[in-house]
């Protein structure tokens, strides 16, 4: 029994306390049972469907925010979350319907410029990823996700001072997520991330390296809009082993990812048996 007792409003309490300490699992089996308790609790949706995206579980986090707006379609925040879980399913198409729906009625909201932004990098539109990212750091005081997604499109259109000014910016505010959670992976990968794109490849693998150390086996992990595992984390490993001319080492960082994941094409091309 729960200290409030055994009724939606005590589940949902308990879910939000274990999704701020990052236990998602516990958290979706509070909020999945605050919401047998009261079907029509739209907010405990809305919760279910915000770990749902994060623990990568794309399809169920938007049937759960799905029903979230059939409850209460004014939340916009729910609306903004659908928008990431379809473009985490691969429907950008749909993402940017959604994203343009919350702009019709609230133009200046952060979160969907740079849901935008990101179904216009899916589709290599970089310019106009780069301006609504841009766009969307003007408007927000968490300024990280979208100086990130600035500089990877001004990278891939080889505006070499745009990106590293974007890129460095996004670097100084990881400093606050690794003080914050220094035993857990998400700030290290992000910064082997922002490493590799400025062509420090061994400070970039310094830190894939302690994102690793920092892994569990099987546990994906999200931060930003990034979702990841230990896959991902030998991927950049691996990459950086390429860059840097190790080609044993890059492969080693293969064979491993095809154990964890057979027949993986960045596996294969890491150790040799594909093309990039």
């Amino acid at each position: 029994m729960l200290f409030g007792g055994d009724n939606a409003e005590s589940y949902y309490d308990e879910g939000l306390t274990a999704a701020m300490k990052g236990d998602l699992e516990t958290a979706v089996a509070h909020f999945n049972r605050a919401t047998q308790l009261d079907p029509t609790f739209a907010t405990a949706w809305y919760q279910l469907g915000r770990c749902l995206l994060r623990q990568g579980a794309t399809g169920e986090a938007a049937a759960a925010l799905e029903k979230a707006l059939a409850l209460s379609p004014g939340m916009t925040v729910a609306r903004i979350e659908l928008g990431y879980a379809l473009f985490k399913a691969g429907n950008t198409d749909q993402a940017n319907r959604v994203f343009a729906q919350v702009l019709d009625e609230k133009p200046d909201t952060p979160r969907a410029i740079l849901g935008l932004g990101y179904c216009a990098y899916q589709a290599k539109n970089w310019d106009t990823a780069m301006a609504l990212a841009d766009r969307a750091a003007s408007g927000t005081s968490d300024r990280f996700e979208a100086l990130f997604l600035s500089g990877r499109a001004a990278h891939m259109m080889r505006l070499k001072e745009a990106a590293l000014d974007r890129l460095f910016a996004a670097d100084a505010l990881i400093d606050r997520l690794i003080e914050a959670s220094p035993d857990q992976p998400e700030g290290y990968y992000l910064r082997g991330q922002i490493y590799f794109l400025t062509g420090e490849y061994a400070k970039a693998l310094e830190h894939f390296n302690a994102a690793m150390d920092r892994s569990q086996p099987g546990r994906r992990y999200a931060v930003y809009n990034e979702i990841f595992d230990q896959v991902e984390i030998l991927a950049g490993q691996g990459w950086c082993h390429k860059q840097m001319g190790d080609t044993e080492a890059a492969r080693g960082a293969g064979l491993r990812i095809l154990e964890l994941k057979p027949g993986s094409r960045r596996g294969k091309w890491l150790t040799g048996e594909a093309d990039a």
